[in-house]
């Protein structure tokens, strides 16, 4: 559980503004540095450059200073989670994540929350906080690609790609269609998909598919042939085929076992 102690957004002090605390505050402070900070850490000096991060735990020296303008976000909080080893956040240290915006976003809906006390308040900061520190966590752990930037550059790209393919799993997806979206040839695009994602797009657009039909046949209204055609198969013997493959049963067993039928 998190308890949020104090929050405040896009806060400005005065120029070169000192914040001193030796002994911390006994509580989690998190900073969303929008500005270059003197920071003092373990003793020596590091400038931060705008948009870093740093999570300091309880107890720890509190020891930082605007080279120039002071800007920035920030959360006192305590928990009583093992919030360390839950989320793998660096600690007392500088971090750069590269999604800052929406983590200054959360923290923007933490601070009003935290003042208007709307209804279930409470809930919501618990929410609020648990984003805050997944997306943190999940910008730090971006994967590193062995073909270095330039790969790194594409990951995006790709996974919109690949959602795209996913969300409308029901159309046709050709290997040709994919590589004319991505301009790419097949062997560049296979290559940069399977290093991305660890599988073969065909591979998951069946699983995005099979998933799709399972739902579909829950529905007492539809058939067998209806939930092929509207899971993207024209032919009813390749998607129970499929089916047989995934679940370990036919599309019309499944429905009679599971009472659907």
């Amino acid at each position: 559980m998190f308890q949020i102690n104090y929050c405040e957004y896009n806060r400005s002090n005065y120029d070169c503004d000192l914040i001193y605390r030796p002994n911390g505050r006994g509580d989690y402070l998190f900073l969303l540095l929008k500005t270059p900070m003197k920071c003092y850490l373990n003793g020596q000096l590091t400038i931060s450059r705008e948009n870093a991060c740093l999570l300091y735990t309880p107890g720890t020296c509190q020891h930082y200073q605007a080279v120039r303008k002071f800007r920035n976000s920030y959360m006192h909080f305590s928990t009583d989670l093992n919030f360390e080893e839950r989320y793998d956040i660096p600690v007392n240290q500088l971090i750069y994540p590269d999604n800052h915006k929406m983590i200054d976003n959360i923290l923007q809906s933490i601070q009003q929350e935290y003042l208007s006390k709307n209804l279930h308040y409470e809930e919501q900061l618990q929410l609020l906080a648990e984003s805050l520190f997944l997306q943190l966590s999940r910008s730090l752990k971006q994967p590193v690609f062995e073909d270095g930037p330039v790969s790194s550059s594409l990951h995006q790209d790709f996974q919109n790609l690949r959602l795209a393919m996913l969300r409308s799993c029901e159309e046709e997806w050709t290997m040709d269609r994919l590589c004319k979206m991505s301009n790419m040839g097949k062997s560049q695009f296979y290559h940069y998909y399977k290093l991305f994602f660890a599988s073969a797009p065909k591979a998951e657009l069946i699983q995005a598919r099979m998933e799709k039909a399972r739902t579909l046949l829950t529905n007492e209204a539809i058939q067998v042939q209806q939930a092929a055609r509207l899971c993207g198969f024209t032919n009813v013997q390749h998607f129970s085929r499929y089916f047989k493959e995934q679940f370990h049963c036919s599309p019309k067993d499944y429905q009679l076992k599971n009472g659907y039928r």
